[in-house]
């Protein structure tokens, strides 16, 4: 028994990060240009997430309009996919499916369905009256089995986080219409079935985020700041909390001072990727995927290191 419990006590102290205590998050290097809109032949391109396959290859899921169909509102947003070889240089392959948006696509244990979809799909005839749907893939092409996830829940861009064999999901509600943007986090099981209160967190006109994993106890929340209490609209900027059970509280974080002074939107895009062993989040830059924003408009996917900082 003494001996079990020294091999945990060390086993706890090499890999202990996690009782540490995360003071800020920096990013320490430029960000990386991968991909336009035009890269694509899309009008646009919104909401993207990369994830790496067992044999390497990353994979790129995107929201995206054809040039040959303008649309004036995310209802004509498809979800496509393309892929690169080292990460940062991407290929289109193929459209996975119509009409899902603000969608994560991650993996599982799972030996026949390995992937899992979960996007925002309109419930209703208003923008906001959206629910989200998780689907599997054997090949994380063809997605079946759609399962309500939420059916009044505004729209999500983060993945399930996985813990074991429960996820988490970080989503984002309307108290108000165009008002009070909160997010939310709740747990679900392998089958996609939730198995915890729905708790709304701390923290006001949150609109995009993206969720990760820092490590056994923490996980990080990097949204931008989308419009004020009144609805109008404002400048995006990045902000970085930690998300402590239902406790959340900012970090130290200066991701601003590589956003143009021009890039009006700035977008947290879904999830995180490592690449030769480092972090980086992703988010789209200049988008004009929503009503508000500027025709003309280029969206350029963006990949930033993200170092978490320990004390």
């Amino acid at each position: 028994m003494k001996k079990l419990l020294l091999i945990c006590t060390l086993a706890l102290t090499v890999c202990g990060c996690w009782r540490k205590t995360i003071v800020g998050v920096s990013f320490p290097e430029p960000p990386v240009e991968i991909a336009t809109n035009a890269d694509f032949g899309m009008e646009l391109i919104n909401y993207y997430n990369i994830i790496q396959l067992p044999d390497g290859t990353y994979r790129m899921y995107f929201s995206g309009n054809p040039t040959d169909g303008i649309a004036e509102n995310e209802r004509n947003q498809n979800l496509y996919l393309a892929e690169s070889t080292d990460g940062f240089h991407y290929e289109l392959k193929c459209k996975v499916m119509d009409t899902v948006i603000e969608q994560s696509v991650f993996m599982v244990k799972d030996k026949v369905y390995p992937y899992r979809l979960i996007g925002s799909v309109w419930t209703g005839e208003k923008s906001w009256e959206r629910g989200i749907f998780l689907w599997k893939s054997k090949d994380g092409i063809e997605f079946t089995d759609r399962k309500t996830v939420y059916e009044q829940i505004h729209d999500t861009q983060n993945v399930m986080i996985t813990r074991g064999n429960r996820w988490k999901l970080y989503s984002r509600v309307v108290q108000e219409r165009y008002k009070n943007r909160r997010m939310t986090v709740a747990e679900f099981n392998r089958r996609g079935e939730q198995v915890s209160d729905t708790e709304v967190l701390a923290g006001d006109f949150l609109y995009n985020t993206a969720a990760c994993k820092v490590d056994r106890r923490y996980d990080l929340l990097f949204p931008t700041y989308y419009n004020t209490y009144g609805g109008t609209s404002d400048a995006c900027f990045f902000r970085c909390y930690l998300v402590d059970g239902p406790w959340v509280r900012e970090l130290p974080s200066e991701l601003n001072r590589w956003v143009d002074s021009d890039e009006h939107w700035v977008l947290a895009c879904p999830g995180f990727v490592f690449i030769n062993g480092e972090r980086y989040l992703a988010y789209n830059s200049r988008t004009r995927s929503h009503e508000t924003s500027e025709t003309g408009m280029v969206s350029r996917y963006k990949l930033i290191k993200a170092v978490i900082e320990y004390e």
